[in-house]
């Protein structure tokens, strides 16, 4: 009885290797864009019925491998690619800047460039472009595969290389999180950041140790290897190594080849596709790219041809349907059952999200919706937390459900930083104070210095230039700092000249000559809490030099003030589709009489679907300060004013209400584009303020002009130099306008 259990059980495994025999391994290398040409190779073998026991990739290879072996089918990831705008995926910025609540009113941008340095180096981040939107695509497409799963029991078996940061060694992924592995092998140096193990290891792009790995797969005992280089044809002239991306570029093609030409020998089959012409970040050729990869194949047909022929001897082909959806999408959603917060930062983070910001999806499965109303809340932690990125993974899935895995990451911020911001209109309009059209550009350059002499002293210097040049000098101290708060006591001096009154603006097209001067002392507390707020309080000494005839009792003003503010705003931006920002500020002076002011806005975004948002805004403004002071009325025009109203017109009462309907048209080489219907009505008090002569009147709103409504019709870009927004308006009272402006 014995014997026959053992030649039952020999006979069993005999059959086993024999069903396995010969096995098939393919190889798909790194090369960045041209990668796309292993789709092109994965359909060829499919068409010749040649069975994929196991698909080892690196780098561009990891990603094409691992979403066909986590089950979608050549035709899924070839239309994916052609729906997706990949250059968009590389427009992100590495670091995560700490985010912080502007002043009430007074938002200075730094959207051109931030430099941060300190004594451990130059830069905000160990790498050129950030990965959060790479992270965003991998968890979308791949939300299904548990973080804690086996490579072997995916749709088909999966490998995959990088190479660890400190001691320059391959690393091969069998198993763990697939976001993890894909991301880890397209760490291309200086261009992503290292990516962060689960052992506290960092991982870079696994093209410096073994960019097409035959030799790994040959290790693994597979009897057959096809393998596709895509980087074997490139032509490298002396006139494209012009530039630092092309040097850059061309020494990583010479350290990735040298270990991948000695490994040709061991492959069955070789893919060369003719891609000399194509660059490591031409990801905008896609199409191109792929029909190469179709040619190559095209060549070797008869090879493959032969191959199949030889594997049916010894076991079944696999012909599969063509244009077939895969099996990823037979897979169930994930239920959320629990989240948890994994810091995966290399220092210990001041500030990180708790796991209650997402009980709203605990008990959602993660389906569509599920997960674009998570991509909007990550983005949005990422920027109020200063983080480098913010991605997800579910684990521990079972019938009950999963846990889902927030994974933040930040890196030490400088302690001191060079920034540089531009905002500004330009355009046209039938009540432009005395000119048909403006240009008001602003630009504003900071110098922030931190832990000055070793102390807890900050010393932030800025120079706007705009309607005036002014020049600001800020010391900071502060008395607490707190994960939710801080409290900072500030003392700020400011020296300006230019166009202090209306009659010097420069959207008055009957300027005079901008010859002002003022100076500036304020004594203030900043606190800032619960990630979204702030609040202002402080004393303000305003010393201004008028230099003008037109008010002879008003050359030389003297203006002590006592202010407040405060601030909510959980909105990423101006094109935010959620979120709500709220803002109040009051002031209360003296000159020979009584001066105030109180300003308030409200603005609130929801999401309707996707690609569709809306919002509702108030503004109320009353202002009683000296009237020949620019700094002494609120705009009723402009992109967030009435439609159809001018830059610059300035009003001492305000009142404006409206809606505003966002659709988000998509990306244009990789900057989102949106179009944006606005309504709004309100009315305003009829003071003239280009017009020296004429006293206001103090009472509320008067010479109204009467109930006002205006319709905008806007399109806007999100780009790396700010928000970038075209519009056209009119009013119920006859005003047009055409406005561009960076916000």
């Amino acid at each position: 009885m014995k014997r026959r259990f053992l030649t039952m059980v020999m006979v069993l495994c005999s059959l086993s290797l024999f069903s396995a025999t010969p096995k098939v391994a393919v190889v798909l290398s790194g090369g960045g864009a041209r990668g796309f040409a292993h789709i092109a190779v994965l359909e060829a073998l499919e068409k010749q019925g040649i069975p994929i026991d196991t698909v080892f990739g690196t780098s561009m290879g990891a990603l094409i491998g691992g979403l066909y072996c986590a089950g979608y089918s050549p035709s899924d990831i070839r239309n994916m690619v052609a729906n997706i705008d990949m250059m968009a995926l590389f427009t992100e910025s590495p670091s995560g800047k700490s985010y912080s609540v502007s002043e009430a009113f007074n938002e200075i941008p730094e959207n051109v460039f931030s430099l941060g340095f300190d004594s451990s180096g130059i830069g905000n981040a160990p790498g050129l472009i950030g990965d959060q939107k790479i992270l965003a695509l991998l968890n979308s497409l791949l939300s299904k595969i548990p973080e804690n799963t086996n490579f072997d029991d995916l749709t088909v078996p999966f490998r995959c290389v990088s190479t660890d940061a400190f001691s320059g060694r391959r690393i091969v992924y069998r198993d763990g999180s697939l976001v993890t592995a894909i991301r880890s092998s397209i760490s291309l140096p200086i261009i992503f950041t290292p990516y962060p193990q689960k052992d506290g290891k960092y991982a870079m792009d696994g093209g410096l140790v073994d960019n097409m790995p035959v030799q790994l797969a040959k290790d693994f005992g597979f009897d057959i290897v096809i393998a596709c280089d895509v980087n074997a044809k490139q032509r490298t002239s002396s006139e494209s190594l012009d530039s630092l991306s092309a040097v850059i570029t061309q020494t990583l093609l010479l350290v990735t080849q040298a270990g991948v030409t000695i490994q040709y020998p061991l492959a069955d089959i070789l893919l060369f596709p003719e891609l000399g012409d194509i660059k490591t970040l031409d990801f905008f050729k896609a199409e191109e790219i792929i029909k190469i990869g179709e040619e190559a194949c095209v060549d070797k047909e008869l090879e493959l041809s032969d191959l199949a022929k030889r594997i049916e001897q010894d076991r079944p082909l696999a012909y599969l349907p063509p244009g077939r959806k895969g099996m990823y999408f037979q897979l169930p959603d994930p239920l959320i059952r629990e989240v948890k917060i994994i810091d995966t930062s290399s220092f210990k983070a001041l500030r990180i999200p708790q796991a209650e910001i997402f009980d709203s999806f605990i008990g959602r499965s993660l389906d569509e919706s599920t997960k674009y109303n998570l991509s909007l809340a990550l983005d949005r932690i990422k920027r109020n937390y200063g983080l480098s990125s913010a991605s997800y993974d579910m684990t521990e899935v079972n019938e009950s459900g999963g846990i889902l895995l927030i994974n933040v990451r930040s890196f030490q911020e400088p302690s001191s930083k060079v920034s540089l911001g531009v905002n500004g209109t330009l355009g046209f309009s039938s009540n432009t104070p005395n000119a048909v059209g403006w240009a008001l550009p602003e630009v504003h350059l900071n110098a922030l210095f931190s832990h000055v002499f070793l102390t807890d002293f900050s010393f932030d210097t800025t120079i706007s230039v705009g309607q005036t040049l002014r020049l600001d000098f800020a010391t900071k101290y502060p008395f607490i700092a707190t994960p939710s708060s801080s409290l900072d006591f500030v003392v700020n001096t400011a020296v300006q000249q230019g166009s202090l009154t209306p009659l010097d603006s420069k959207v008055n097209g009957n300027r005079e000559a901008d010859l002002d001067h003022g100076f500036l002392f304020d004594l203030g507390l900043d606190l800032h809490f619960k990630d979204y707020g702030r609040a202002d309080a402080g004393s303000l000494f305003t010393f201004v030099y008028i230099d003008s005839d037109a008010w002879d009792d008003a050359h030389f003003l003297v203006i002590p003030t006592l202010y407040g503010s405060m601030v909510w705003n959980s909105q990423k931006g101006i094109f935010s589709p959620d979120g709500l920002k709220a803002e109040f500020s009051a002031a209360v002076g003296s000159t020979d009489v009584l001066l105030y002011s109180v300003r308030a806005s409200i603005c609130e975004r929801y999401v309707v679907r996707k690609v569709d948002s809306v919002r509702w805004d108030l503004q109320y403004a009353t202002i009683r300060f000296p009237h020949q002071l620019l700094s002494s009325y609120v705009d009723f025009g402009g992109l967030c004013g009435m439609p159809g109203y001018s830059v610059g017109t300035l009003k001492r009462d305000m009142i404006i209400g409206g809606f505003t309907w966002q659709h988000d048209l998509g990306e244009m080489n990789g900057f989102p584009l949106h179009v944006m219907a606005v309504c709004r009505i309100g009315t305003a008090d009829g003071y003239d303020p280009y017009s020296a002569s004429i006293e206001p009147d103090p009472a509320f709103f008067a010479d109204c002009i009467g109930l006002e409504a205006g319709f905008g019709l806007m399109i806007g870009a999100e780009t790396p130099v700010g928000n970038i927004i075209a519009g056209l308006g009119a009013s119920m009272q006859g005003n047009l306008s055409f406005i561009i402006g960076i916000l």
